[in-house]
């Protein structure tokens, strides 16, 4: 395209917003998780980690912190009663977390572990859903899925609110 002028500032300001841009595209590791809850907490991550352990299913949403590391928020969801009897399967896995279970409990919750920040614990689920495209089996395997959870009504701060996203997981 010749005889296109660019004015200075303009190429000032592309480097930089190319920079941001492809740091956006990235390898699908970071971002925020959405939903009604966002005013109340930081819910930007690094990565994610998928876990399936002991009849478990986990995904954790990681920030560095110093040496160690902050869990924004984990969803787990017990699973073992709805894996198929096959131990090599890796399908995916529809899961409602807000299901009652025989001892009364949930299959599905949401906690935080994050520093110099008090442990308050969400509410129950008035409704949630977490799906797989892929459980992990071994480390290193990428699980790509998402989520989403509305907290019962109540006097809890988090009571009624919501929190979703989708994910690129990485089993530790």
């Amino acid at each position: 395209m010749e005889g296109v002028q660019v004015s200075a500032r303009l190429r000032f300001i592309a480097p930089a917003l190319f920079a941001l841009a492809a740091a956006a595209c990235g390898d699908g590791e970071g971002g925020a998780l959405e939903g009604s809850v966002t005013p109340l907490l930081d819910l930007r991550y690094q990565r994610a980690e998928a876990r399936l352990a002991e009849g478990s299913l986990a995904v954790s949403f990681v920030e560095t912190q110093g040496t160690g590391q902050d869990v924004v928020l984990k969803v787990s969801a017990r699973v073992a009663d709805m894996l198929p009897e096959d131990p090599e399967y890796a399908g995916s896995l529809d899961i409602d977390l807000a299901e009652p279970l025989e001892d009364g409990s949930q299959r599905g919750s949401v906690d935080r572990s994050v520093l110099d920040e008090p442990v308050r614990p969400f509410p129950l689920l008035a409704r949630g859903n977490l799906f797989v495209k892929s459980l992990p089996k071994t480390p290193g395997d990428r699980v790509s899925g998402e989520f989403n959870v509305t907290f019962v009504n109540g006097t809890d701060v988090y009571s009624g609110r919501t929190i979703f996203g989708r994910f690129e997981a990485t089993a530790p």
